[in-house]
């Protein structure tokens, strides 16, 4: 009988972990490509001369403005254009446009290759290609790609990137949706135990490790 009341109590810890990430898992894409959009404005600026840098801001507001007008379709041509037109600064937010875009749209296939796309562009700011690569692991969780995800942010984790902390939190979920609780239990509890963690990391780190049973 014991065992019984155990195997229920796991299933809803189970059903606890899967509602956090749902609860979340938007925030976190939001916060970080909001994040980013002040980084890469600023990169522009400093890197584009006025003129090229008034064209391409004039044609990033314009995509901006039709995604705001529920024109999808037309703004993920725009930001793909401007993406591959463009250098530095936008052509990044561009293609970060556009897989949101895209991935809001039903299509996580689209939106994880054009985040790759961009981790994938040597002449782009490592921060940038490290966020798309972020980005892209949260998108595979998404898409049911546990594995791939958590492949996919491996070399992120140990590192000194900025985004280092979320890319251990993907490996936490990957690790937990393939079955090796041990391993997910571990990355959380290195984000809670991590000083220089958000304070929303940690906080979700905590949650999640809470609904997680040994």
């Amino acid at each position: 009988m014991a065992d019984i009341f155990r195997e229920v109590d796991e299933e809803m810890r189970q059903e606890n972990l899967q509602r956090i990430w749902s609860k979340y898992k938007v925030l976190i894409i939001a916060a970080v490509v909001a994040l980013l959009a002040g980084t890469a404005g600023y990169v522009g600026w400093q890197e584009y001369t006025a003129r090229q840098r008034a064209a391409e801001a004039e044609r990033f507001t314009a995509a901006l403005t039709i995604s705001g007008q529920e024109n999808a379709e037309q703004a993920i041509r725009d930001f793909g254009a401007i993406a591959g037109e463009a250098t530095y600064g936008y052509a990044a937010l561009a293609r970060l446009e556009q897989a949101g875009l895209l991935a809001e749209a039903g299509d996580l296939q689209g939106a994880i290759a054009a985040y790759d796309a961009l981790a994938a562009k040597s002449d782009v700011a490592q921060p940038f290609r490290d966020l798309a690569i972020v980005l892209a692991g949260y998108r595979r969780l998404e898409a049911g790609d546990a594995a791939g995800a958590a492949t996919s942010v491996a070399g992120l984790v140990e590192g000194n990137t900025p985004w280092r902390h979320l890319a251990r939190e993907i490996s936490a979920l990957a690790a937990e949706k393939q079955g090796n609780r041990a391993e997910a239990r571990t990355h959380l509890r290195h984000l809670v135990d991590d000083t220089e963690a958000p304070a929303g990391v940690r906080a979700r780190a905590a949650e999640m490790l809470q609904a997680l049973p040994e």
